[in-house]
């Protein structure tokens, strides 16, 4: 009797090859991470999600995949056609409504309850930190090629005098601290939130994967970009931390992604440990990380800024990345932070936070 041929289920989804089937798994993880981290039902988020699948940004590699683009083209229609600019992208997105809309979302349903059972949590938590090395790997790389003119640009721009932290007094509420790591930085704290860590500064690696003891642990320790200086501040100072799906470290900030979190969570309290220092969001963004060949623009090698245009670069950019919010109010004169996490909203995705001192 002929053997028959083994087939693969992920809910009402059959696959002919055990490929097949580990291209709906990913699919299913795709989905599951985009419901998850974005509001869908929001239309400026349709509209971008919509506009990232359909320029490839976003990739889907079964029928799973087809199903949820065709209920997220049902969104925009219903939604967001006057937030789109390109009226056939609108004709597009009504089309592709017609076809199987109850029964996809069924399915999807499923296949996402089905899927959950592979256990997937630790496994993103290692690929986060695996990614935030990949940047961190890439910033160090882009300090590493940096030319002479630039370098010599870079020293003509600190004309100020600076000041030397052995004259600066640290705050009584960190001193014991520093003594247990001279690494340490600081303190960053978000009202009403999980987040209010230490903050340590050192090279853009040991903090992927130690804590503030030292220790190993995938969770990590939230650090300031090695590029940056706490006592003489550069135009943006960057802080990374992982998303960690317990919420530990940087893992609340996705939460700025639901509508209207921002206006309740706008200050974010960044202590040095010399200074109180408060500081008001004014944009909340996704990007990805950038490959060196790559033209994209990085917004984690924004650090200083020598003139308005290199600024206004950054607010342009900024703008468009955004999912709420704005850069607009930013001048040269103004002190920004960069939270800066990953996101699993596509792959090598990073969720950010830009705010200015207020305080």
């Amino acid at each position: 009797m002929q053997k028959q041929k083994e087939r693969y289920t992920i809910g009402e989804y059959t696959f002919q090859s055990f490929h097949e089937y580990r291209d709906g798994q990913e699919d299913v993880r795709k989905i599951e991470c985009i419901n998850k981290e974005l509001n869908i039902q929001d239309p400026e988020v349709a509209v971008r999600l919509y506009n990232d699948i359909r320029s490839g940004k976003i990739t889907f590699k079964t029928p799973i995949g087809d199903q949820f683009f065709a209920h997220l083209a049902d969104v925009v229609a219903d939604k967001s056609v006057g937030l789109l600019e390109d009226k056939a992208v609108v004709e597009e997105a009504e089309g592709k409504v017609k076809y199987q809309k109850v029964i996809g979302l069924v399915f999807i349903s499923l296949a996402v309850v089905s899927f959950a059972v592979f256990g997937i949590a630790s496994l993103r938590d290692i690929i986060t930190t695996r990614k935030m090395q990949q940047m961190t790997n890439q910033v160090q790389q882009a300090t590493e090629n940096k030319t002479d003119t630039e370098k010599k640009n870079e020293e003509q721009g600190e004309v100020q005098e600076k000041i030397d932290p052995a004259t600066l007094t640290v705050l009584p509420e960190y001193q014991e601290l520093l003594q247990q790591n001279p690494d340490m930085v600081g303190w960053i704290q978000i009202a009403d939130t999980d987040i209010n860590f230490p903050v340590v500064q050192r090279d853009n690696t040991y903090y992927l994967d130690h804590s503030f003891e030292g220790k190993e642990n995938s969770n990590g320790c939230i650090f300031v970009d090695d590029r940056c200086d706490i006592v003489n501040p550069t135009t943006n100072t960057i802080i990374y931390g992982h998303n960690m799906k317990s919420g530990m470290m940087f893992g609340g900030l996705k939460k700025y992604l639901q509508e209207g979190y921002l206006e309740a969570h706008k200050v974010i309290q960044f202590n040095t440990i010399y200074q109180q220092r408060q500081y008001e969001v004014v944009a909340v963004g996704l990007s990805k990380v950038q490959y060196q060949d790559d033209d994209s623009y990085r917004y984690y090698d924004f650090i200083q800024a020598k003139t308005d245009e290199e600024l206004a670069a950054f607010v342009k950019n900024i703008n468009d990345l955004a999912v709420y919010g704005n850069a607009n109010t930013l001048t040269r004169e103004d002190e920004i932070i960069t939270l800066s996490t990953c996101n699993s909203y596509t792959e090598d995705g990073r969720l950010f936070v830009v705010a200015k001192r207020i305080n």
